[in-house]
């Protein structure tokens, strides 16, 4: 198997004359299209994928070093292929553990060497179709028919087409009254590096937020020693559900509701059903799974704006839901009173020598509660408005008109096909998008089920796109040389 440092050197001599295809993004989504490209045109197409990292496949949710990081997904619904439901739990049980089993939540490292080892053996089997670029994309332009990408460290990159497989954003930089830049004492990305180089000397550590991202530091602050106290803090107080094996049947969507007051009424009237049938609400959560993106595109422009103000939280805690072995945890460190949940909006904040003192307005009460703590985490989870992201290329793409936000800002707007919208609402013939960039379109667009099935329809198109264009080239010059020549 080709180790992973030469995965960032492969291709470098790659064959001139063929279609390009440029990824902007190695994570799951970047590194899979990059394997689904090569896996159905090998030998007909060259790709060139740019990650920041050093080696692309893992992304920052599978880039993690910490065994106690799990999935949130049984093996059995993590393959990376649409094609092939039971590929992951075969290679784990090859190159992990032999006792794995479909049902297991594993280890989230162990899933980022899984994604690697699929760019491997695509650099293997073709090394002069794929080239890996350790850099950042600035901008896009064109230059004559074809696309040049300009790079943060000045370098270039020639191409026919562009995807951006940019990943979820970086986490936003909490505005709280009374903070000032630079604080010793507050972290404002949890996975940009060593954010805790001191954890086991703290008593008491302060997450804003409550969700999955709470969940894994506060899983990680265990494992380093950190044997104070907890506070969660978030506007309702909501941890992420656990998981259960519960049957489900399909979810009716004849004569669906288009606002989400009527959605609810039907989810809770199937809640009450599959209650009566000695189930519970995760079977009716997961029946949503495969009609969610039909459901949110069907939804009012005004209703899906309802939906994120009012019910966003509701759904992300009972939609993203973890590892029993997880749970278990929490609920222990729950029942002791090491972990501390808080719902409300925080009112100002203020450091002083021995800590941080975060004033807070309580959501039932409305009254005013403070709390200290020896460190505060921004827990929020990814940027939610692609418009306050501080990223060269969108910026670019957006001021030169070739993209534009989507109408909830969540990500680009996007065609049906993936291809991006400019600013007048027309395809790109050159420029597409992956995963979390499409929620806006499809709400539904950041897990691994929805995302391989992305990958495998955006290889055909591209695959397609291509080749007509180059017969298209092809009978041109063949036209071009019969004039000659009569």
């Amino acid at each position: 198997m080709i180790p992973d440092r030469e995965i960032a050197n492969a291709g470098h001599n790659a064959a001139p004359g063929r279609p390009t295809i440029a990824i902007v993004g190695g994570g799951f989504s970047g590194s899979m299209l990059a394997v689904e490209l090569l896996r159905r045109q090998a030998g007909q197409v060259s790709v060139v994928l740019i990650e920041r990292s050093p080696v692309p496949g893992r992304g920052v949710a599978y880039g993690t070093q910490f065994e106690g990081h799990l999935l949130n997904v049984r093996a059995k619904n993590m393959s990376a292929y649409a094609d092939v439901p039971d590929h992951f739990v075969k290679w784990a049980q090859r190159h992990y553990s032999s006792s794995v089993k479909p049902d297991d939540f594993l280890p989230r490292p162990v899933y980022g060497q899984y994604i690697s080892s699929q760019l491997r053996e695509a650099t293997r089997a073709c090394p002069a179709d794929l080239r890996c670029i350790q850099d950042e994309a600035a901008s896009v332009a064109h230059t004559g028919d074809r696309l040049l990408i300009r790079l943060a460290n000045g370098g270039t990159v020639i191409a026919d087409k562009v995807v951006l497989a940019l990943g979820n954003f970086p986490p936003a930089d909490l505005q709280l009254p009374g903070k000032s830049p630079g604080s010793s004492r507050y972290v404002r990305n949890p996975w940009s590096g060593n954010a805790f180089p001191s954890a086991a000397q703290d008593k008491n550590v302060l997450l804003i937020g409550s969700g999955l991202t709470s969940v894994d530091v506060t899983v990680e602050l265990r494992a380093k020693g950190f044997e104070g106290t907890v506070h969660m803090l978030s506007r309702r107080g909501l941890l992420p559900q656990r998981h259960a094996a519960v049957p489900f049947p399909p979810f009716p969507t004849e004569n669906t509701p288009h606002t989400v007051r009527g959605l609810f009424r039907l989810i809770r009237s199937q809640v009450h059903q599959a209650e009566q049938r000695g189930s519970n609400w995760r079977a009716v959560v997961d029946s949503l799974r495969p009609v969610t993106q039909r459901i949110w595109r069907s939804l009012p422009l005004v209703e899906q704006r309802r939906f994120l103000r009012h019910v966003h939280s509701y759904w992300n805690a009972h939609r993203h839901r973890i590892a029993d072995r997880v749970a278990d945890q929490l609920a222990l460190q729950l029942r002791s009173g090491q972990i501390q949940m808080h719902a409300g909006r925080i009112t100002e904040y203020r450091e002083w020598p021995g800590g941080v003192e975060v004033t807070y307005r309580e959501r039932k009460s409305g009254q005013l509660r403070k709390l200290l703590a020896d460190r505060v985490v921004n827990c929020t989870g990814p940027e939610g408005d692609c418009r306050s992201v501080s990223c060269p290329l969108l910026r670019d793409l957006t001021q030169r008109k070739l993209a534009r936000p989507d109408p909830l800002s969540l990500g680009l707007d996007i065609a049906d096909d993936g291809a991006v919208l400019d600013s007048q609402g027309s395809p790109s013939s050159f420029l597409y998008a992956l995963g979390p960039l499409r929620r806006g379109k499809l709400w539904e667009s950041v897990a691994v089920p929805e995302l391989r099935v992305q990958v495998a329809e955006l290889a055909r198109l591209l695959i397609k796109g291509l080749c007509a264009e180059l017969d298209s080239s092809i009978a041109a010059g063949n036209e071009v040389f019969a004039s000659i020549h009569s």
